[in-house]
């Protein structure tokens, strides 16, 4: 979920816990997610009583002078790891390599790798050679792989890395697994110093801190291949209080399923009491909002037949999108911190969605010198990949997603460095 604080529980991943302000939390706690509100009409019910600072949004900053890239640069591979091998490589290792390849890829993707390592069109029957080998295994030892030319996960997330991408193809369901890696492009020391700076030493909480520029990786598989990588970020390493009842969480390792696609909206969190995508009118009374496609409106702002936990106050319409539909001037809705469409982690209290602020046309753009925004425990991925996921079919009901441990990663060590440190270069 979203760093900003605009509620005083965590965003779709936690649920109120009575603990002890200021510490960190060695292990997350077990909670429950808030089932999404998708009534036209949702069941009268007495006025909740306003929480405290519930419309406080608080947007911790990030760390000054970082840097940041998801690329590297192939040129500056293949040049370092041409160095490192000047003796060569032994031929019956570069012929098993090249017969190892040509059984892990075939067809469409076995002729793009190919076109990619070659620097031009090859033909449809073409086949892995000694030499393709080769310029895998110097590709693996420019960047701190094992160098066996062969082409497994480990450097297929390089090539993603330098810029490869497959040809898209919509794929089945039952074809699919993602996987995250949590803390594929993080700085675990650098997350540390700031937790215990901030935390352990001064005794703040998750809003006081600076998150290190970093992020996961999603990666999908197709049977047992990756096949593409995209852009992801859970929460933090450990789980730290955001307030007096609330903790961001880490993003739970285990085997899940996705849910159903849908517009999320939860009480816990006051601009998701609305859905992404709602109308808004504003008449005599105050603010009304009615679900994308239904005829009923409902109350938005303070009103004895509002039946939001917290109705909401008239600045928070302002500098909303207008639409004119039927004669009508409508405003909608696009404050909700789960995007217009999110999945849930089944079983699990995690969701998969994109933020408000990347929505409205200021995510970085890959490889850029900046990062997706720290979660509180669900996965936080950008709106252009996220239409590309869908697309493919990447991202659909039941499809498996794994999340990994921090300690788990993909890429070689060395050019996670790297690419942590926004060089793309050898690290010293």
């Amino acid at each position: 979920m979203h760093l900003a604080i605009v509620a005083p529980v965590v965003l779709g991943a936690c649920a109120a816990v009575a603990l002890p302000p200021n510490q960190s939390v060695p292990e997350p706690p077990q909670v429950a997610h808030d089932a999404p509100v998708e009534v036209a009409d949702p069941p009268s019910e007495p006025p909740a009583v306003p929480l405290p600072g519930l419309k406080e949004v608080v947007e911790p900053k990030t760390q000054v002078g970082s840097l940041f890239t998801r690329r590297i640069d192939r040129a500056q591979i293949e040049a370092r790891g041409a160095r490192r091998t000047k003796a060569g490589f032994d031929a019956a290792a570069l012929q098993a390599a090249a017969t190892f390849d040509n059984e892990a890829w075939s067809g469409d993707q076995r002729r793009e790798l190919l076109a990619y390592l070659r620097g031009g069109i090859v033909g449809k029957g073409a086949e892995f050679t000694t030499a393709d080998a080769r310029t895998v295994a110097q590709l693996q030892a420019g960047c701190g792989a094992v160098a066996d030319g062969k082409l497994r996960d480990e450097t297929m997330a390089v090539l993603f890395a330098m810029g490869f991408r497959f040809t898209v193809r919509k794929a089945m369901p039952w074809q699919v697994k993602v996987e995250f890696y949590p803390s594929e492009l993080e700085d675990l020391d650098a997350w540390n110093r700031e937790i215990d700076e901030k935390v352990t030493k001064n005794g703040g909480t998750y809003r006081s801190m600076s998150p290190p520029v970093g992020e996961g990786s999603l990666y999908v598989r197709i049977g047992r291949s990756i096949v593409a990588s995209y852009r992801a970020r859970g929460g933090p390493p450990s789980s730290i209080y955001d307030d007096a009842d609330h903790v961001a969480a880490v993003t739970k390792p285990g085997a899940y399923k996705l849910g159903p696609g849908h517009p999320h909206v939860t009480r816990n969190w006051y601009f998701s009491q609305i859905p992404w995508g709602a109308e808004i009118r504003k008449n005599d009374g105050g603010y009304q909002y009615r679900w994308p496609g239904r005829s009923g409106w409902s109350w938005a702002t303070s009103n004895p037949a509002s039946t939001l936990k917290e109705p909401l106050g008239d600045t928070d319409f302002e500098d909303l999108p207008e639409v004119t539909r039927g004669g009508e001037t409508l405003l909608i809705w696009n404050k909700n911190d789960f995007g217009p469409i999110a999945w849930n982690l089944v079983p699990s209290d995690m969701y998969v969605h994109t933020t408000p602020d990347t929505e409205q046309g200021t995510p970085h753009p890959p490889g850029a010198a900046g990062t997706l925004s720290c979660s509180h425990g669900c996965i936080h991925i950008d709106p252009r990949e996220r239409d590309e996921m869908m697309k493919q079919g990447y991202l659909g009901t039941d499809i498996p997603f794994v999340v990994r441990r921090w300690d788990e990663h993909v890429l070689p060590d060395q050019v996670r460095h790297e690419m942590r440190n926004g060089t793309g270069v050898a690290s010293k």
